[in-house]
């Protein structure tokens, strides 16, 4: 057995997903249908440790799909999709071989009367082909079902793109966007698989693929595909029957070609990697191995229990010894503290210290901050530092505090300023800059000189140098400080405690 049908959710697989095309390649033939799901099985059992599989199919609704005036015509398609057409209870037969050997089911409906068939038959996905990204009757009609997509774009250009991608996202439906080239088949010079980095770049928050119709059956396009960021591979299948005049298209693999194709894509799947596996397994190897070309940390004196480790006491050399810390403990964003005395030139061991690490407190704030800035799509604080104001304290900062990006600051000075839900700015005055606030987003209330100032988005207030003011928000708030230039030493707060602390702000680079 192939897969296992416990959910629909393959587009949230971390496995890559191979989608085997089998079209009108069945011959409107049951037991032709039946036996390529047989040949193609052998091939791919051996594959899904790797890799989810599924088989797609075709629905039409023949009967209406077709002018009443062109029902016998010899014209190409309408000829084959006539001549190979399978009644319900055919392709009920089929599906449920299909699924017995457990492979996934996705299907392409090209009307409106076939998208209620896809629902009908529990198909796992639905397959939008390239020629009806920008169908809207017919998208219309897929967006009210309770089904993931996947959408071929070929030959559509990146507005068509885009305009089917904002379409489906103010729907709220799971997709992925399959790269190919409609030209059945697709000369390898023409399969132009960098574009998928183009489509990586546009839409980077949904899964992409790519439908391989290339003409020599090439055995590298899923490897080049895969390096490139895709991560759903469609393939068409098809074999030969000689005795039923059944022969194999120009962009159809056979079993032995799909085996050398898979057996390159295991190749590239296994040689990229993941980045969980390189933060999980690779990385900790890593660090072992790495570990004994750091230094380690010793005492430069006698140092007493209770005291901070620093510059001033301790000394960095090699060897590292056993659960010794290292010297890369040190930051401005850790304070470590002895636990038990030591005398000059010991080493100091993690069991005898206590490290207190604020840069993951500090990147916490950083990125829930990153998150107004782009609901307020003010992109422009991003690469920047971000200044984190705790008064007293980081352990602290979600009821004092203040977040704070500095644009520029030449003759005048622009900052944005944040304040989270709940938050404090202490009362303050400046002998120099003369600034005026200016509210982005949310609510803030100023007290200038003992007066309240309740300010709403879009309002704007002058605050004159010696002024003295606080401010604070009940649900979070955004606002830009507009100011002649700024100086690091020209804020004066009437809490001392304040003044006395220096190390009441940190700063970490927004990302």
């Amino acid at each position: 057995m192939i897969g296992f049908h416990v959910s629909s959710k393959l587009l949230n697989d971390t496995k890559p997903l191979l989608v085997l095309e089998m079209a009108n390649n069945h011959q409107g033939d049951i037991e032709h249908g039946k036996k390529i799901i047989d040949e193609f099985y052998e091939v791919c059992k051996d594959f899904t440790n790797y890799i989810n599989i599924s088989f797609k199919f075709q629905y039409r609704d023949l009967d209406n799909l077709i002018h009443k005036n062109y029902k016998t015509s010899d014209l190409k398609y309408i000829k084959r999709f006539s001549e190979t057409r399978l009644n319900t209870d055919e392709w009920r037969t089929l599906l449920d071989y299909t699924k017995s050997k457990g492979f996934y089911l996705i299907c392409t409906p090209f009307d409106e009367q076939s998208v209620n068939r896809v629902i009908d038959d529990n198909f796992d996905i639905l397959k939008i082909a390239s020629a009806y990204i920008d169908d809207w009757p017919l998208l219309e009609k897929i967006s009210e079902q309770n089904i993931d997509v996947i959408a071929s774009v070929g030959g559509a250009s990146v507005e068509k793109i885009k305009r089917f991608y904002s379409f489906m996202k103010n729907n709220r439906k799971d997709f992925a966007i399959n790269y190919c080239v409609a030209m059945y088949p697709t000369e390898l010079s023409d399969t132009n698989l960098i574009y998928l980095e183009k489509l990586k770049t546009l839409f980077p928050d949904i899964k992409l693929g790519f439908s391989s119709h290339e003409i020599d059956q090439s055995s590298i396009t899923g490897v080049v595909a895969y390096s490139l960021g895709a991560r759903i591979f469609e393939k068409h299948v098809a074999i030969e029957d000689k005795t039923k005049g059944y022969n194999i298209n120009e962009y159809s693999t056979t079993p032995k070609n799909l085996r050398m194709w898979l057996e390159q894509l295991l190749n590239s799947i296994n040689l990229v990697g993941s980045i969980s596996d390189k933060e999980k397994r690779i990385l900790a190897l890593e660090e072992s191995t790495l570990r004994d070309l750091k230094r380690g940390v010793f005492a430069s004196k006698n140092i007493n229990e209770g005291e901070i480790l620093d510059e001033t006491n301790t000394y960095f050399a090699i060897p590292v010894l056993d659960n010794q810390i290292l010297a890369n403990d040190f930051s401005r964003y850790s304070e470590i503290t002895l636990k038990n005395k030591i005398e000059a030139d010991e080493p100091i061991y993690q069991d005898n210290v206590d490290i207190l690490e604020t840069r993951p407190e500090l990147e916490q704030i950083r990125d829930k901050f990153l998150e107004m800035l782009r609901e307020n799509n003010i992109l422009s604080a991003i690469g920047k530092d971000l200044e984190i104001s705790h008064h007293y304290g980081i352990e602290n900062f979600y009821k004092t505090g203040l977040l704070m990006v500095t644009l520029f600051n030449v003759e005048y000075c622009k900052k944005i300023i944040g304040l989270f839900p709940g938050q404090e700015n202490p009362e303050h005055f400046h002998k120099i800059k003369d600034e005026s606030f200016i509210l982005i987003s949310g609510d803030l209330t100023l007290i200038l000189d003992g007066e309240k100032i309740e300010m709403s988005a879009g309002d704007i207030v002058h605050i004159p140098k010696k002024s003295k003011h606080s401010f604070s928000s009940k649900n979070g708030a955004l606002f830009e400080e507009i100011s002649t230039k700024h100086f690091s030493d020209d804020s004066f707060y009437t809490d001392q405690e304040i003044m006395k602390n220096d190390k009441r702000k940190s700063k970490i680079k927004i990302l």
